[in-house]
């Protein structure tokens, strides 16, 4: 059976009907779909004081670096140019509002993990796994740990070393060559364990990210009378009668717009908050905050300056767009960052799927190797493959760490709830207690 169908079938209405309501209950009930609940994250976050990350463990902006990482990257550039040049513009319409309401999930997911996790001799680890083990749901748990590790090497890995290999298909020629290169470069970094991970993405994201997103403003600001035109088409395909025909293109914009929202921001997925539970950070409310600013970066920033560059110019793809701004120049940068955005995800997808291998096997320093040269493999491999293969493997994969993951936040509901408000998690399933009390008094925005 071909990739894309069982894409399609995985994506279908009731996953996107699942997605869609869990986001639309959390960002509700926590509040966060005010501006004053955007702005109390961005406050509490950036313009607060920062815990600098102590041995094994990860300051608060390495682990939003490794979750931009994972999330900022091909599904932010790549993916946005090409939901348009399939789903129409109207797909970025359904982009914003999967976004929009992943605020919510994003919060919830990374709140709950932080709130669970364990100290081991890696330092803290979390995620669902902990938690739906420590909800007395063991084999859900492993599950979902395996599912990490096959959406790390055969979906994260592969679709990100697709498009670096794109950039080297340039200086060289060979595209076994372009694959080996990326998979040693890879192994390199991911040798040296996840502090060395969050510190490389600390150190090349924040530039490349503000650089990449100032020469998209300016192809915006140079066609700035073409934004209304941009901006009716989105709303008008989104929303329209012509396109909405018997539904078809309707279901295929939101299908396209979600998947692609999902795939970037990851919110639902429970990836990156495996990633957050390794912050030194001991708040969990202020942990999930950091997960809002990261959906907020990424999708109402990054993949949004995408969508308006490619409509407001008329090209096909980020790389056309900068050419024709910015000529020579505008196709070296967008080479560069995208190269090393893809990295950057690769290295990232290693970082959680590296955290469930051990979650499996605790005391086996082999299999953490094994899957390091899974990963390296999985570049490789991902460096030939042809693009709309590569994505529709990594959407396959990221489908089934959904389902998991949301039986976990049904079942942490209430409790999640109760925290942003002050309460504290209550005890877990079978009486063991949670490893953080109540922090905070006060709501989702309070000081």
């Amino acid at each position: 059976m071909p990739t894309e169908v069982i894409r399609d079938a995985l994506w279908g209405a009731p996953t996107l009907a699942l997605l869609l309501g869990f986001g639309g209950y959390f960002t509700v009930r926590l509040g966060l779909w005010t501006p004053k609940g955007i702005y109390d994250a961005f406050r509490r976050t950036f313009f607060a004081p920062k815990r600098k990350g102590d041995g094994n463990n990860l300051s608060s902006l390495s682990a939003i670096a490794t979750a931009l990482g994972g999330t900022v990257g091909v599904g932010s550039i790549s993916g946005v140019a090409l939901a348009i040049s399939v789903g129409g513009a109207g797909s970025v319409f359904w982009m914003w509002v999967c976004s929009f309401l992943g605020i919510g999930l994003k919060y919830a997911e990374v709140a709950v993990a932080h709130s669970r996790r364990r100290l081991t001799k890696r330092g803290y680890s979390g995620g669902a796994m902990y938690c739906l083990k420590a909800m007395g749901y063991s084999r859900l748990g492993a599950l979902f740990a395996l599912l990490c590790v096959l959406s790390a090497g055969l979906g994260g890995s592969t679709v990100q070393a697709n498009s670096a290999a794109e950039v080297l298909a340039g200086a060289v020629d060979n595209s076994l060559i372009r694959g080996a290169l990326i998979a040693l470069i890879t192994l390199t970094v991911i040798s040296g364990g996840r502090k060395r991970i969050g510190r490389v993405n600390a150190a090349l994201l924040p530039f490349i990210s503000l650089g990449f997103c100032f020469l998209c403003l300016w192809s915006i600001i140079c066609h700035a009378h073409l934004l209304p035109h941009a901006l009716c088409r989105i709303f008008g395909e989104a929303l329209g009668l012509r396109q909405a025909a018997g539904g078809i293109g309707a279901a295929a914009m939101l299908r396209v717009g979600c998947v692609r929202g999902t795939f970037s921001h990851e919110a639902g997925m429970g990836s990156s908050p495996i990633s957050y539970a390794a912050a030194e950070e001991r708040d969990p409310h202020v942990q999930g905050l950091w997960g809002v600013t990261e959906v907020f970066i990424d999708s109402f920033v990054v993949s949004t300056l995408v969508a308006f560059a490619v409509l407001c110019t008329g090209q096909d793809t980020v790389r056309a767009v900068f050419e024709h701004c910015f000529g020579g120049f505008g196709s070296g940068f967008y080479s560069v960052a995208l190269f090393f955005f893809a990295f950057a995800a690769i290295i990232s997808w290693c970082f959680y799927g590296e955290e469930a291998v051990f979650f499996l096997f605790p005391k086996s320093a082999c299999a953490t190797a094994l899957f390091r040269l899974f990963i390296a493999v999985g570049a490789f491999w991902g460096a030939l493959m042809p693009e709309g293969k590569s994505f529709a493997v990594a959407d396959i994969w990221g489908a089934l760490m959904l389902f998991p993951n949301l039986f976990l936040l049904y079942k942490s509901r209430s409790e999640i709830v109760a925290f942003s408000q002050g309460k504290g998690f209550g005890r877990a399933k079978g009486g063991k207690q949670s490893t953080h009390g109540a922090y905070r008094r006060g709501g989702v925005g309070a000081a």
